[in-house]
């Protein structure tokens, strides 16, 4: 077995044994099973910082909508492709990063300021529904463009302007606005967002802005839409009726960002391709105490559903200054990925903080440290018993692959998948080594980095005339990539998902194999027993000339 895969796939008998073996000194050098996303603007958008990032890990880039315009987004992707052209020129791989577009949602916004307005806790606001106060906010009155405010609003209701920057407490619900107190003090600046977190707002689920961001985002070709602002499943409904035919490969990834949407949790897991646990606008709407017990559960329920869950807001955010996160953030994020976070995203730490490269790189050693945490063991079990009723045969055939892995203490386990579900439905199962989906779909290649250990490749070669041939072929390349990637070794088992025939829908063999590598060849190839492989690596350590110091799996 390889050393990069031990420090995973080592576990004592019991999970408090297993916690107590853990290796305190050696650094962790498995392969990162948890995907990066980082969000690119000012600090971050330019060749050598993207370069560096794929380099580093990020396997999805975010397009933030609320901040910046669709030239700046299009300069953006074009420095992706330019990154990912570098790397195969220099490496000669074929290297995928998939692209999300995060949207502002439906809002309400204050106007524009006449001036500088700094309050102060105790101090008394109106928020004015009237257009002439648009752009001539002060301090005693702000327009705000939802007229039907006064009509949803009640006296003591609680509303937080600037992502909850600010505080206020309804004194009074006027025929044109509402007197309020401020609770929580600051700055005030133009076009603030306000939140009504005990409201249900009439908005439109996909405003006009939205509207305008989609049809830029499906001529661009991404690959998820990150929605802001869902309040029921019928918004997720909305926007796929909004994507059409041209973006139904787009998958709607629904934002946890409101009390509404917490309530409605169940319904928008189920119509939602995967959830995003946003915990900066959550934090404003629960009480501070509840956010963590929250974090738990909707991993907890995601993980039980199969359902691809991202883990956002101030991952490590004192690294918008400081070239070094704090110790509490440390553990914060080591916490989420045993909490079952299949990705995690940076945001303004990456976007304009000042250090996006350390920050990415600290990232991605603390999540291949937090992962070495992890029991699988009692994980799997828990994950199998969950699942009720009748099986269907994918459902079947991807639990088998994963015992089958955990019984042989397989390295690695590879899936030939067009669409990427057979992969998918692998990584719900959460096996404790990585997963390579290998695909002649460059679209498929992308969209499985939401799921946890999924490690795609594309495979470009023309499909051989004999099915049996093609397959062979395809494993015998997947298992070489991993060996360059450090995953594999010399005798290691290998747990391969493929199908009986050609074409989507098959999916129905599991074997294992067993890796080892000639002298004279670079490609890694396969036996159907250990001991044949453990027999050539024996007669090369034979053959070596006296002296010869090279390693036979170089």
């Amino acid at each position: 077995m390889s050393l990069s895969a031990k420090s995973v796939l080592k576990e004592g008998s019991t999970q408090l044994s297993h916690i107590c073996e853990l290796d305190l000194v050696q650094q962790a050098s498995h392969q990162r099973l948890v995907s990066l996303i980082a969000t690119i603007s000012v600090s971050s958008r330019n060749a050598d910082t993207i370069y560096t990032m794929i380099m580093r890990g990020v396997n999805i880039f975010r397009l933030n909508f609320s901040h910046e315009s669709h030239e700046m987004h299009s300069k953006t992707i074009e420095l992706i492709n330019e990154a990912l052209e570098r790397i195969h020129k220099e490496t000669g791989q074929i290297r995928t990063v998939a692209i999300a577009a995060d949207t502002r949602g439906p809002q309400i916004r204050t106007g524009l300021l006449d001036g500088d307005v700094f309050l102060r806790s105790g101090d008394n606001l109106r928020l004015s529904i009237n257009r002439d106060l648009y752009d001539k906010g002060n301090k005693e009155a702000v327009y705000v463009d939802y007229p039907n405010i006064i009509n949803l609003t009640k006296t003591g209701d609680r509303l937080f302007i600037d992502d909850g920057r600010l505080l206020l407490h309804i004194l009074e619900v006027g025929v044109d606005g509402l007197l309020c107190e401020v609770i929580h003090g600051g700055q005030l600046n133009n076009n603030c967002n306000v939140i009504l977190p005990e409201i249900e707002i009439d908005l439109p689920a996909v405003s006009e802005k939205d509207m305008f961001d989609i049809q830029f985002s499906i001529k661009a070709n991404v690959d998820f839409l990150f929605a802001s602002a869902v309040r029921s499943a019928k918004n997720v409904k909305e926007l796929r009726t909004v994507l059409g035919e041209k973006g139904k490969h787009i998958k709607i990834i629904a934002k946890m960002d409101s009390k509404i949407a917490l309530s409605r949790f169940s319904e928008i897991l189920r119509a939602a391709d995967g959830l995003l646990l946003s915990r900066a606008d959550l934090g404003t709407q629960i009480p501070i105490e509840k956010l963590f017990i929250t974090q738990k559960s909707i991993l907890g329920q995601c993980n039980k559903a199969g359902k691809p869950v991202i883990v956002a807001s101030h991952i490590l955010e004192s690294m918008r200054t400081l070239p070094h996160p704090t110790r509490a953030e440390c553990f914060d994020l080591a916490n989420s990925i045993i909490d079952g976070a299949d990705c995690i995203m940076l945001s303004s730490e990456v976007a304009i903080g000042s250090y996006p490269k350390e920050t990415v790189a600290t990232c991605d050693t603390l999540c291949r440290e937090a992962e070495k945490v992890l029991w699988f063991r009692d994980l799997f079990s828990d994950l199998v018993s969950e699942v009720r009723g009748e099986l269907d045969a994918a459902h079947s055939l991807a639990i088998a692959a994963v015992e089958t892995a955990k019984r042989t203490n397989a390295t690695l386990i590879i899936v030939l998948t067009t669409s990427g579900r057979s992969a998918t439905l692998v990584s719900k199962f959460r096996p404790r080594c990585p997963i390579v989906a290998i695909t002649r779909c460059e679209r498929t290649a992308r969209w499985v980095y939401l799921h946890r250990g999924i490690l795609p490749i594309l495979y470009t070669s023309e499909p051989s005339t004999d099915y049996a041939t093609d397959v062979d072929a395809r494993v015998q390349f997947a298992m070489t990539s991993a060996k360059k990637w450090g995953i594999i070794d010399d005798g290691d088992p290998i747990v391969i998902v493929s199908a009986w025939k050609d074409g989507g829908g098959f999916t129905n063999n599991v074997r294992v194999v067993y890796a080892f590598f000639e002298a004279d060849r670079v490609d890694c190839l396969f036996r159907s027993d250990r001991r044949h492989s453990r027999k050539n690596t024996n007669l090369q350590m034979a053959n070596r000339e006296p002296g010869d110091k090279k390693s036979i799996n170089a």
